[in-house]
């Protein structure tokens, strides 16, 4: 397990490790204010804030990232990137340019999405993105059949997908992306590690991990609970050793 807080172009450039799987979500630069107030004529509302913070402020340069990403990848290996449903083609072609074959989008179709302008249109935020790609041919993949869509709520704060980035994925939608493209002892990598989620859906699957976070706030908190799901996962495997 090594994560750090650091650049991802840094991170990635300085990294000696081949990688299996790189599955990350980088910013996508959409913060926005949608105008709506918590109160209205003197009354409570629901509100909704599209206002991510700082670091979504700035959109990374897909095509060095998505060089570094190859470069860093085993021969073999996949990438996994979610990124703005809007701004999909301009990963898709960045990632082309930097040599990934087999592109495929998957979506993750939000079960709880935020209502927002759910009166006067279909639902503009209730589904994220992503791309697959391979560095040259015959990646890991222990699907069958499956049509790239998967049904999750966004984290609502319970223990285990507990709220601590705006933008978080869902444990379970990682766990499952973790296990069909990649074996056990597998090296998994996010270098836009932001809660920490693709860290423990690593550890989970008994895969090793890499990473890393340039936002402290947001390292320190991914770092907490990573070093808590390392704890819960030896008092469990002491646990079982004891019962054998």
């Amino acid at each position: 397990m090594n994560v750090k807080n650091q650049d991802c172009f840094k991170f990635l450039e300085e990294n000696n490790q081949e990688i299996d799987l790189i599955l990350t979500d980088p910013p996508y630069a959409i913060s926005r204010s949608t105008g709506f107030s918590a109160v209205k004529n003197g009354e409570k509302r629901f509100a909704i804030s599209m206002d991510f913070g700082e670091w979504d402020q700035d959109e990374i340069d897909l095509e060095k990232f998505c060089e570094l990403a190859y470069n860093n990848l085993k021969k073999h290996g996949t990438a996994i990137i979610f990124y703005d449903l809007w701004k999909i083609t301009k990963l898709a072609d960045a990632m082309k340019k930097a040599g990934f074959v087999q592109l495929r989008f998957i979506e993750w179709l939000k079960t709880n999405p935020v209502p927002l302008n759910s009166k006067i249109n279909y639902l503009t935020n209730a589904r994220e993105i992503a791309i697959v790609g391979v560095k040259v041919s015959k990646p890991t993949y222990h699907g069958e059949y499956h049509n790239g869509i998967f049904k999750y709520p966004i984290p609502n704060g319970r223990k285990e997908d507990k709220r601590l980035h705006p933008t978080q994925k869902p444990l379970k939608l990682f766990e499952e992306l973790v296990n069909l493209h990649s074996n056990k002892g597998d090296l998994v990598c996010d270098p836009f590690l932001g809660s920490g989620t693709t860290a423990v859906a690593s550890l989970r699957h008994e895969r090793d991990f890499i990473g890393c976070e340039k936002n402290k706030l947001y390292y320190t908190s991914a770092l907490n609970r990573i070093t808590g799901e390392e704890n819960d996962y030896k008092e469990s495997t002491l646990f079982r050793i004891s019962q054998s």
